[in-house]
């Protein structure tokens, strides 16, 4: 058995170690930043799917409204036998395609056999004039324009 040296001192006792405290403030601090920033980017993400569905809805839409204008293009030349250079006309407000308008062109190619083009033109926001035309697009991005042609 040993005896403690009184000559020695013993050093003084240090009360026990805490661990560290703050460190689980930080932690959650963090978890909520990275899940905000998720948050928002889904957020987006989203909002942006939304937008383009509805742009996709008016495309098929604007198709359907130049589909009808080529028809009506069509049915003014072989029934009426009346091919008009130009003509500009709204689709009716209670169906569908309401907010649409529509330009209809047929040119006439001279030759032995005369040959017909019907170009319909449809858009959402048309020009002066009730016109749709290329010169239209502006920088709106719910502007949407179709073109249909038949040549027979």
């Amino acid at each position: 058995m040993t005896t403690a040296n009184p000559a020695i001192p013993m050093p003084p006792r240090r009360p026990p170690r805490r661990p560290a405290r703050g460190f689980s403030i930080v932690t959650a601090i963090f978890l909520l930043v990275v899940l905000s920033a998720l948050g928002v980017a889904l957020l987006s993400i989203s909002t942006m799917q939304h937008a383009e569905s509805a742009l996709d809805v008016q495309g098929a839409r604007a198709y359907q409204a130049a589909r009808a204008g080529m028809e009506w293009g069509l049915y003014q030349q072989r029934v009426n036998n009346s091919c008009a250079a130009s003509s500009n006309f709204a689709l009716p407000a209670t169906g569908a395609l309401a907010g649409f308008s529509v330009t209809v062109r047929c040119t006439q190619s001279a030759g032995v056999v005369p040959r017909y083009q019907v170009t319909a033109t449809a858009c959402n926001q048309p020009g002066v004039g009730g016109v749709c035309a290329t010169a239209n697009a502006t920088n709106n991005p719910d502007y949407v324009q179709r073109v249909v042609q038949a040549e027979f």
